[in-house]
C-alpha cells in the first residue's frame, strides 16, 4: 500500500503571485497533471494534502484548489495549515475532510479501513504562523490512537513539533511534549508533517518524522541566525529574519509513503518541470498585506 503525500500549494485567487514572485496556480496544475500521467501500478491509494492550500485561506483561492485536487486519480484527503481556515476546509472540502461531529470544528479524523492507519491532527491556532496541540485535540487523539495499537500508523499534522534547525521557522510548538507522550504509547507510528517546505527526515523522542517538501516555493536551507555574525549588511538591511525565511522557485515534490510488511518505507519524489530555481527570495507579501 502506498500513500502519496504533497503540501503546500499556497495558492492566491486573486491572479497575483504568492509571495510576489511565485506562480502557484501553474504549480498545482503541473502537479495535478504529473499524478494524472502516472500509469495505474503506480498510483497511491490516495492522497493526503499536508497543508497550506490557499494563500491567505480566501474562497477563490479554494474554489481553484478544489477543482485541482477533485481531478486527482486518487482520493484526497487534507490537513489544514496556519494560512487556511477551518470554515472553508468543512463547508468546501466535504469530501476531504471525513470529520465526525464529536471533534469539530477542528479538522481531525482517522481512515480505518486500509493496511495502513491514517489520523489526522489539526495543529493549526487561528492568527498564529506557529503550530500546537489544543486540549481538545489531545484528548481526541489519545483516545483514537489506542483503537489500533499495532496497526502500522501515519499521524499526519501541518506543523512539526521538533526544532529543524532553520531559526526563522522554529517559533515553538504548543504541548509539544503531550503530543511526543501520546505518539508513543503506539508501538508502530509515523510523524508526517508539511510547513518547512523542504523534505527533512528525524527521530523526535524516538518517532520517526518526516516533514514533505512543497508544491511551490522549495525552502533555502540556512541554519543561520537572525543576528549571527555571517548575516550580511545587505540581509540585515532587508530585514532578513534568519534561515527559512526565503524560498527558490524549484520543481515541485512530494512523499511516497510505502508499507513494506509491517515497515513503511518513506520515499523523496521530484516532479521535473523545468524549473529554473531563481532566487532565494523573502517570504514578502505585497504592500499593504498582513505578514
Amino acid at each position: 500500500m502506498r500513500i502519496f503525500q504533497i503540501s503546500d500549494f499556497h495558492l492566491r485567487g486573486d491572479g497575483k503571485l504568492s509571495f510576489q514572485k511565485a506562480d502557484t496556480i501553474t504549480a498545482m496544475n503541473q502537479t495535478v497533471e504529473y499524478f494524472l500521467k502516472l500509469k495505474e501500478y503506480e498510483l497511491p491509494e490516495f492522497f493526503v494534502v499536508t497543508g497550506d492550500l490557499s494563500e491567505g485561506g480566501t474562497r477563490e483561492g479554494y474554489e481553484i484548489v478544489r477543482e485541482g485536487l477533485r481531478k486527482l486519480p486518487r482520493p484526497c484527503y487534507i490537513v489544514p495549515g496556519n494560512h487556511d481556515k477551518r470554515d472553508f476546509y468543512l463547508e468546501m472540502f466535504d469530501a476531504e475532510t471525513p470529520v465526525q461531529d464529536d471533534i469539530k470544528p477542528y479538522i481531525c479524523y482517522t481512515i480505518d479501513d486500509k493496511p495502513v492507519r491514517v489520523i489526522v491532527i489539526d495543529t493549526s491556532l487561528p492568527g498564529c504562523h506557529y503550530g500546537g496541540l489544543s486540549d481538545e485535540v489531545a484528548e481526541w487523539l489519545e483516545k483514537k490512537i489506542a483503537e489500533y495499537p499495532e496497526k502500522p500508523t501515519l499521524v499526519f499534522t501541518h506543523h512539526p513539533p521538533f526544532v529543524t534547525g532553520l531559526p526563522a521557522m522554529d517559533e515553538g510548538f504548543g504541548q509539544a511534549d503531550r503530543l511526543a507522550a501520546i505518539l508513543n504509547t503506539h508501538k508502530n507510528v509515523r510523524l508526517c508533517c508539511g510547513h518547512m517546505h523542504t523534505g527533512m527526515f528525524t527521530q523526535w523522542h524516538g518517532i520517526p518524522a518526516v516533514t514533505c517538501p512543497p508544491v511551490a516555493m522549495q525552502m533555502e536551507v540556512d541554519f543561520r541566525s537572525k543576528t549571527g555574525p555571517d548575516v550580511t549588511p545587505e540581509e540585515a538591511a532587508d530585514n532578513f529574519k534568519g534561515g527559512g525565511d526565503r524560498f527558490f522557485l524549484g520543481n515541485p515534490a512530494y512523499l511516497i509513503h510505502d508499507l513494506q510488511g509491517d515497515q513503511i518505507n518513506t520515499h523523496y519524489m521530484i516532479i521535473p518541470t523545468g524549473a529554473d530555481y531563481s532566487g532565494p527570495w523573502p517570504f514578502k507579501y505585497y504592500e499593504g498585506e498582513e505578514d
